[in-house]
Parts: structure tokens; sequence; C-alpha cells
């Protein structure tokens, strides 16, 4: 019996940030409903979660898509692992940065993360927490896969 073919560095990538980015909003929307930040005080914090992110990707980003398959070790795993706990935090943070401004989330990297359409999204933008308070109860950022 042969081995299955080993996923591209792109789908696992995908695959990684399926399921971290949905914990990470969760974690981030608690986090803010506790620090009982003002909605602009929410937003430039998440503004700010997301550019890190995005430069984290920028300066680190190859370690994510080119890769022999080898395992890593020391200073090049944690570099790894950083960049890889960054992106999913930014785009975890640009997905309720989008549901505060009125829109569903994001899409990033072939994925959408953000308030799936079975949830009514007048209750997302409405309400005294908004997308934040919806976070924190477990809808968002949740991904819809792509065909």
């Amino acid at each position: 019996m042969r081995q299955p073919e080993p996923l591209s560095a792109i789908a696992e990538l995908r695959l990684f940030l399926d399921f971290a980015v949905p914990l990470c909003g969760a974690d981030i929307a608690c986090k803010l409903r506790q620090w009982g930040h003002s909605r602009e005080e929410a937003e430039n914090w998440l503004r700010g979660e997301a550019e890190r992110a995005g430069g984290s990707l920028g300066e680190n980003g190859d370690v994510l898509q080119f890769s022999d398959g080898r395992p890593r070790s020391g200073r090049a795993q944690d570099r790894v692992v950083r960049t890889a706990s960054e992106l999913a935090r930014g785009v975890a943070a640009a997905a309720l940065l989008a549901q505060l401004e009125g829109k569903r989330g994001v899409e990033a990297f072939g994925g959408f993360y953000g308030v799936p359409a079975a949830v009514d999204t007048a209750r997302v933008q409405g309400g005294e927490d908004g997308a934040v308070g919806d976070a924190a109860r477990g809808t968002c950022p949740a991904r819809k896969p792509v065909a």
C-alpha cells in the first residue's frame, strides 16, 4: 500500500487556517469583551493586529510557502510557528474588523473567514456588542468551504 502524497505547502496552510482562525477569532473576541474597549478602540486594536500579521507574512512568508518537507528545529521551527500563529491571528482580526464595519468577513488564501451565511447579518451588525459579541458566542469567524 502506497503512502499518500504529502499536501502542498499551500494546502497545509489552508488546512491550518481552517482550524486556527476560528480559535483565534473566538480568543480575540473574548479578550475584547473582557477589556471593555469602545468600538473605536476595538477597531484600532484589530487593525493593528491585522497589520502586524501582514508585516510578519511579508518578512517571513517564505518559510510557510517554500518547504522541502524536512522537519525543522530550533530557530527555524520557531520562525515557522511564530509566522503561522501571527498569520492566523491577523486573519481572525481582519474578519472581526470587517464584521464591525458591516461586512460578513474576509477572504484569505482561497477561504472565507467570517460569519456563515446562515447567521442573520442584522444581528451581527446591530446590538451593543456587534460582531465582537457574536464572535464571543462562537459564530465568528467560521470558514465557508470553497468549491
